[in-house]
C-alpha cells in the first residue's frame, strides 16, 4: 500500500473541488461538434479531450421520424443538446437508442424522456431486464452530486478569501440544476431487442443489432445499405474490456472488418473509423486474451509488465492515450482472468 501525505490529499480535495464546478457549469468549450454524415446522418462527436470519459451521439433523421443514438452522462450537456434539438429537428423525436447500460450512455436518457416524453427508449433485452439496477444508479448519481456540492461548500473555507464569492456562485448554480434534475426519471424502455430489428424514419431504414461484445448487452446499429456501422463502445480505436465477452467481441470485430460493404464506422468514443482501423482494437482484445490464456497464475501486475509493446505502440504517441490504455489494459487483464 502506498503511503499518501496531507499534501497530497488536500491537493486531490481541490481537484475534486473544481472538477464538480467544472461538471456542472456551462462550458462553451465542451460542446459536441456537430458533424455531417450525409443527408440523414449527424454525429455529434464528444470534445477530443473528453473522449475516454463522456460519449459521442449520433442523431439520424429520416421524412417521419428521428432517432438520437447515446446521450452524454454530463446531464449539463444533454441539456444543451436539447436545445440544439429544438432548432435542429425537422421531424418528432421518435426513439432513443442506447448502445448499452454505462452511464455515459444511458443515464443522460432521463433528461431527453423528460424533453420528448413520447420518444420509446430502445436497449437490448439484457438491459431491459435489469433496468431496475439503471434507474437506481441514476438516483444514486444524484446523491452523489448532491454530497460532492455539500463537500465543496465545506471546503470554500481552503480557498482564497477573493475567489470564495465566484466559487460560491458557481456552487449555487450547481445546487438549482440538482434540484431541477431531481424531476427527471430514467423511465423503463419500451422496446427491448434480443437479436435484430428495422426501423423506418421515413425513407430512411436502418437496422439495429444485439450483441455480446463491449458488455452483455451491446446494440449496433447499421444503415445506408450496411455502409454505415454506429457500433457504440464495440468498435472503439481503444476498447475498454473491464465488462467485456471478449471471445464474441473479437469475432464481431473480425466480422466487421471482412465485411467489404462497410466503409464508414461511427464509435462511442473518439472519431470515425474505417474497417482496416478495428484491426488495432482486435489486437488488443485479442493479445489480452492470449497474454493470460499463456501465463496462468500470474499477478495482473506482472501481467502488465510483460505484454508485448508492440501492442501498446499505437496508444503510447499521445498523453491522453497512454493514460487510459494503461487503465484499460489492467482492466481487461483482470477481467481475462475471471472469465472462466
Amino acid at each position: 500500500m502506498k503511503l499518501i501525505n496531507s499534501n497530497r490529499i488536500t491537493s486531490c480535495k481541490h481537484l475534486l473541488l473544481t472538477y464538480i464546478l467544472l461538471f456542472l457549469a456551462p462550458l462553451s468549450h465542451a460542446a459536441v461538434s456537430w458533424e455531417t454524415i450525409n443527408a440523414n446522418i449527424q454525429f455529434l462527436k464528444q470534445e477530443d479531450k473528453l473522449r475516454f470519459y463522456d460519449s459521442n451521439q449520433v442523431l439520424i433523421e429520416g421524412k417521419k421520424c428521428a432517432l438520437l443514438v447515446d446521450a452524454s452522462g454530463n446531464f449539463a450537456g444533454v441539456e444543451r443538446l436539447v436545445n440544439d434539438l429544438k432548432k435542429r429537428l425537422k421531424t418528432p423525436l421518435c426513439y432513443l437508442v442506447a448502445t448499452h447500460y454505462h452511464d455515459d450512455h444511458l443515464l443522460g436518457m432521463a433528461v431527453m424522456q423528460h424533453f420528448y416524453p413520447d420518444a420509446k427508449l430502445i436497449v437490448h433485452q439484457r438491459v431491459n431486464d435489469n433496468f431496475s439496477v439503471y434507474q437506481k444508479a441514476f438516483t444514486n448519481q444524484l446523491d452523489n452530486y448532491e454530497k460532492s456540492i455539500e463537500l465543496s461548500y465545506q471546503r470554500l473555507a481552503n480557498i482564497a478569501k477573493e475567489d470564495q464569492p465566484q466559487w460560491r456562485e458557481k456552487l449555487e448554480l450547481a445546487k438549482k440544476r440538482l434540484f431541477r434534475w431531481r424531476e427527471y426519471q430514467l423511465n423503463a424502455p419500451q422496446i427491448a431487442i434480443n437479436k435484430s430489428k428495422t426501423l423506418d424514419l421515413g425513407g430512411f431504414e436502418l437496422t439495429l443489432n444485439a450483441h455480446a461484445a463491449h458488455t452483455n448487452g451491446d446494440l449496433t446499429i447499421s444503415t445506408n445499405g450496411g455502409s454505415v456501422l454506429i457500433g457504440g463502445d464495440a468498435v472503439d480505436w481503444l476498447p475498454y474490456p473491464g465488462h467485456g465477452e471478449l471471445k464474441s467481441w473479437q469475432a464481431l470485430l473480425k466480422q466487421y472488418i471482412n465485411d467489404s460493404k462497410l466503409s464508414l464506422i461511427i464509435p462511442g468514443h473518439g472519431g470515425t473509423l474505417n474497417r482496416a482501423q478495428l484491426k488495432q482494437p482486435l489486437l488488443f482484445l485479442t493479445a489480452i486474451t492470449e497474454h493470460v490464456k499463456n501465463n496462468k497464475g500470474q499477478t495482473v501486475e506482472k501481467l502488465m509488465l510483460s505484454f508485448p509493446e508492440s501492442v501498446m505502440k499505437p496508444y503510447t504517441e499521445e498523453t491522453l492515450n497512454k493514460k487510459s490504455s494503461d487503465l484499460f489494459l489492467q482492466a481487461g487483464l483482470i477481467r481475462a482472468k475471471n472469465t472462466k
